[in-house]
């Protein structure tokens, strides 16, 4: 089902200016490692991969920054040691953001496809209302793959920096981030799929 009327027009004009305004608030330490899309001492080179609107970013080494604890839909807290020894993709997104919303089924399906002992989405509101917004939007949209995590009072999202959303950050098997992306992406393509193999095989990561 869609959504109609005032919150579709409301929707429309919020997604226009978060296009147009997608700047991500570099993380302390962050900055393009040396050449396209390389990460600095990488024994190999991934695939290159970007967002519709900004490419991913690598920081100049994998950084450790306390993400979490979440609340699920349930209320509980949750940490990221449930998810100890997988590469994340740990997404912030919120229900009046349509940029999130188009891409959301895009993650839905990569967790299908990859989801598994070595990678995990996650999927992690800011909605200040919580699971009163959460709720009835997951029930409509029938996401199949995908937690439901909150994060209302934007703790997380303060602390590594997030100022556009969707924001995407990537995990290595330690929890430390390894880079990031601002904006939307079409997460389940090819070019998505073929770069986050690279970094789920990649040793020590």
């Amino acid at each position: 089902m869609k959504r109609k009327g005032t919150t579709d027009r409301i929707v429309g004009i919020l997604a226009a200016g978060l296009l147009a305004l997608l700047v991500a608030a570099p993380l302390p330490g962050a900055g393009a490692a040396p050449g396209p899309n390389r990460a600095a001492g990488a024994t190999a080179e991934p695939p290159a991969f970007n967002g519709s609107a900004r490419p991913f970013v690598f920081l100049k080494e994998p950084r450790a920054v306390q993400i979490g604890p979440f609340a699920d839909a349930e209320g509980k807290s949750v940490t990221l040691e449930r998810y100890r020894g997988k590469v994340l993709l740990v997404n912030f997104w919120a229900t009046w953001c349509a940029p999130c919303i188009h891409e959301m089924p895009t993650l839905d399906r990569l967790q299908a496809a990859l989801g598994g002992p070595g990678f995990a989405v996650l999927t992690v509101s800011l909605d200040r209302k919580g699971m009163a917004a959460v709720g009835p939007f997951w029930e409509e949209q029938g996401y199949k793959h995908l937690p439901i995590l909150l994060d209302s009072r934007w703790k997380t999202a303060r602390r590594l920096g997030v100022s556009g959303l969707p924001a995407t950050f990537l995990l290595d098997r330690k929890g430390r981030i390894v880079g990031y992306l601002i904006g939307p992406a079409e997460w389940d393509s090819p070019e998505a799929k073929a770069f986050l193999r690279f970094h789920i095989a990649r040793p020590g990561s």
